[in-house]
């Protein structure tokens, strides 16, 4: 076996997607090669304690009307790709590789560095890996497939923080990329920075910027989420110029909503 064919073997083995007859050929293939053995084995280590970086975790409150709202849209009859599952898929095994790559030289640069305090440099890998995170996030937002913008939108949903320039490429996306989906998943990924003025002003505005009856439903459904009241005149006007009556049931319902607050 080619060695090439054994790392797509072992890929599929990190995502759990191997057959017994390839685990057991891939098997083979490191006990043959000890060397490229030791090193996807750290490869895998180190991907394990990348994985194990706490990731932010939305309210039950903000699940449960964000689950009300993709219902929503599911029973509006547009045709689109689940994008739940598209979200799920972000992570492709050339990603999941090439991230474990280079985050295995960092590691190993901190980790073999004297320190009275090892649990420092632990954190400080931590944060170099976000730092990675963040500059891939806004590489893949910039690419022709809609499937890699998804997964750059779902990258900075994982983000502890997101600062300027991860922010005003989720708005940027929402308002301008031409795949729906990437919408819906940017509009998402912003909900998990609702307490950000900028990000409750972008949601306001692009009530005036969307055409699809899909995101205008979904914005409305946000801007409830995040209880932003001053979003009521806006959503008034637009209101009184949409002929969608899906879109015009669902801003009363959310203007109901924001004024009983």
């Amino acid at each position: 076996m080619k060695k090439e064919k054994a790392l797509e073997l072992w890929q599929d083995k990190l995502t759990g997607e191997i057959s017994e007859q390839d685990e057991k050929a891939l098997e083979t293939f490191l006990k043959e090669k000890p060397e490229v053995a030791s090193e996807w084995e750290e490869l895998e280590h180190t991907w394990m304690l990348f994985d194990d970086i706490k990731r932010p975790e939305p309210s039950p409150q903000m699940d449960a009307r964000f689950e009300g709202m993709m219902a929503g849209w599911r029973s509006s009859g547009e045709q689109q790709t689940n994008v739940l599952d598209a979200i799920a898929a972000w992570l492709s095994r050339s990603w999941q590789v090439g991230l474990a790559a280079m985050v295995l030289g960092l590691f190993v640069g901190w980790w073999m560095l004297p320190s009275q305090n090892q649990s420092q440099n632990i954190s400080q890998l931590s944060s170099e890996i976000q730092d990675m995170k963040k500059l891939m996030m806004l590489t893949l937002i910039e690419q022709p497939k809609a499937q890699e913008r998804i997964r750059a939108v779902n990258m900075a949903s994982e983000l502890p923080s997101a600062d300027e320039k991860v922010i005003e490429a989720l708005i940027t996306t929402l308002n301008m990329d031409d795949n729906l989906n990437v919408r819906l998943a940017s509009l998402e990924a912003l909900l998990n920075y609702g307490n950000v003025p900028e990000v409750r002003s972008a949601l306001i505005d692009a009530l005036k910027m969307q055409e699809s009856a899909i995101m205008l439903v979904a914005i409305a459904d946000a801007l409830v989420v995040i209880q932003e009241k001053s979003s009521v005149e806006a959503m008034e006007q637009l209101r009184d110029t949409v002929e969608d009556d899906l879109v015009k049931d669902k801003l009363d319902e959310s203007i109901k909503s924001l004024t009983s607050i």
